[in-house]
């Protein structure tokens, strides 16, 4: 009978554990990777000069274009962009490459594109970011087959590099433009050259975006929550070259991550800047201010993947919104904020409302 007890016994402790292992993988999937994020669908870039700032773009291989798109939507896609009444807007989705993107498959990742508005109403004249060390979405690095012909063929339209060509820490020789609108644009040496002209340009690839961070640890566990692997973070100091090609007088100090989601491959190098510092907040709603403000993920559950988020703590501008053809749409998006008030939207299926 005792034998029979302690066989009981451990069946028991046996059941007890696995289920307990269970749960804890069940935790532990849902806090490292329980968010069904496909990877980056685009990145908006805002402008006070559509004409010149699409024509830059152009000239850097985004030469096609789907839209425009309506100039104005419903209050409830208002409220999740900050805004109080209905907006007006000049948007296309431009994009990088020969080969053409469906317009009826915006919601799928591709790496290539790029969400360029003009905001008329609410209208933010205010100019981009001065300095490559300030808070938020700091630059878009593009790779290039081949960085000088590039450079010779912007310059020849007017735009110079903020500083000299330079050879980062890495070994990659790069250079930083401004669009019309003040976003830098970094060009990258590719580390292989296949020398293929993309739409008059060598530019190949979106290489990653560049977001300046006020704490390193704690944006690098938030974005790991999204999906994204990280480097080990280090600590650099500049060279003199790298900090001129930068906008910068001296040699700057700064402690970076470079972030690949485990989807797309898409990368997000996260900066915590620590000379020069700049402690000002990332601009602030709403999402129209000149340069890159918002970048917007594909998610293949965004009713749970918001639910998660928002028990985690993480702010959200509105509830999701359907976009973008009112009830209709089988569309939704919603827009979020990072430890800095940088903002990150989802974009996923929803049921449609009304099918008239």
């Amino acid at each position: 009978m005792g034998h029979f007890q302690l066989r009981i016994r451990d069946i028991i402790l046996r059941t007890v554990i696995f289920v307990c292992l269970v749960i804890f993988q069940q935790n532990v999937a849902a806090d490292d990777a329980g968010l069904a994020l496909q990877g980056r669908i685009h990145f908006n870039i805002n402008t006070n000069a559509y004409a010149a700032t699409r024509e830059f773009y152009r000239q850097l291989g985004f030469a096609k274009a789907i839209g425009p798109f309506p100039e104005t939507n419903t209050l409830e896609m208002a409220h999740s962009m900050g805004m109080t009444e209905l907006y007006r807007m000049y948007a296309e989705i431009i994009y990088l490459g020969e080969s053409e993107i469906d317009p009826t498959r915006l919601h799928e990742p591709t790496g290539r594109m790029i969400d360029l508005i003009q905001w008329f109403e609410p209208e933010n004249l205010q100019p981009a970011y001065s300095k490559l060390n300030a808070l938020g979405f700091a630059k878009v690095v593009l790779g290039t087959d081949d960085l000088m012909a590039d450079l010779k063929r912007m310059a020849s339209s007017g735009y110079e590099p903020i500083g000299p060509v330079a050879t980062e820490s890495t070994g990659a020789q790069f250079a930083v433009l401004k669009d019309p609108a003040g976003t830098f644009v970094e060009l990258r040496q590719n580390r292989t050259r296949a020398h293929a002209l993309t739409n008059g340009s060598y530019v190949t690839h979106i290489d990653h975006l560049n977001i300046n961070v006020s704490d390193l640890e704690r944006s690098v566990s938030f974005y790991q929550r999204l999906g994204f692997e990280s480097e080990d973070g280090s600590r650099r100091v500049s060279s003199e070259a790298e900090a001129h090609a930068r906008g910068f007088s001296e040699p700057f100090v700064v402690r970076e991550a470079m972030l690949t989601h485990t989807t797309d491959g898409s990368q997000i190098l996260l900066s915590q800047w620590v000379t020069p510092a700049d402690a000002s907040p990332p601009h602030p709603l709403p999402i129209n201010h000149a340069g890159i403000q918002r970048v917007n993920y594909a998610s293949a559950d965004i009713e749970t993947d918001v639910a998660v988020l928002k028990e985690a703590g993480v702010p959200f501008v509105s509830p999701i919104v359907r976009c973008c053809d009112g009830d209709r749409s089988t569309m939704g998006i919603a827009v979020f904020e990072d430890p800095d008030g940088v903002f990150l939207q989802l974009l996923g299926t929803v049921e449609p409302l009304s099918s008239d």
